[in-house]
């Protein structure tokens, strides 16, 4: 299982090889805005992200209620019986606490949308992403939370082979930079690396 802290964080063989480099900030939106509509709200949804050997990344985009502006993200991992994430779902990863995510302007990077493609020029929305205190979970009628090698884990056995996520306990919170940016009917998530922002992961809207 993966352990998904926020799009940004996560380990998927959707990660797109490349790299970018931040350019030139802009007060407006990549996601446009009109009136009272604020400037993130295009990428609220439910994303999804490609079969990943048996699991399936889903992100939940909702607006933050505090009428900052500000999103919040639900993200989840589920584990299928087969590789191609059909049959049945024997496993839900879970995070305890949501991500909020406040808008931080724009950046002009160069970046590769496909793994082989030619770097291109796009318009990010930065963000700054609040991870609080925060613990994992995995629920499931496929899961097994048993003690193997002195430490608790949840796991899954699945057709040709299983998976175990250690059960760590609560973890600290953290604070990071990141972007988003979309793309016909793609959310394309990138991470601060150093002074470069680099590809992370693909989403397709539900």
């Amino acid at each position: 299982m993966k352990k998904t802290v926020a799009i940004f964080l996560a380990s998927s063989s959707a990660l797109l090889a490349g790299c970018g480099g931040g350019g030139g900030d802009s007060g407006s939106s990549n996601a446009g805005a009109s009136g009272n509509t604020p400037a993130l709200a295009a990428y609220v949804g439910t994303w999804q992200a490609p079969c990943d050997d048996h699991e399936r990344d889903t992100m939940v985009v909702t607006l933050k209620g505090d009428g900052s502006g500000a999103l919040e993200f639900t993200p989840t991992t589920e584990t299928y019986f087969k590789a191609d994430c059909s049959g049945a779902l024997l496993g839900t990863e879970t995070m305890s606490a949501k991500i909020s995510a406040a808008p931080d302007g724009t950046a002009d990077i160069q970046i590769k949308l496909t793994i082989n493609g030619a770097a291109t020029s796009v318009r990010i929305d930065k963000l700054t992403l609040s991870i609080p205190a925060y613990s994992f979970s995995v629920t499931g009628p496929g899961v097994q939370y048993v003690k193997k090698e002195g430490q608790q884990q949840w796991c899954i056995d699945y057709e040709g082979g299983s998976t175990c996520l250690i059960d760590e306990g609560m973890r600290p919170a953290q604070t990071i930079a990141g972007g988003v940016f979309l793309r016909d009917n793609n959310l394309y998530t990138v991470v601060k690396d150093g002074g470069a922002y680099v590809p992370d992961m693909l989403y397709v809207k539900k």
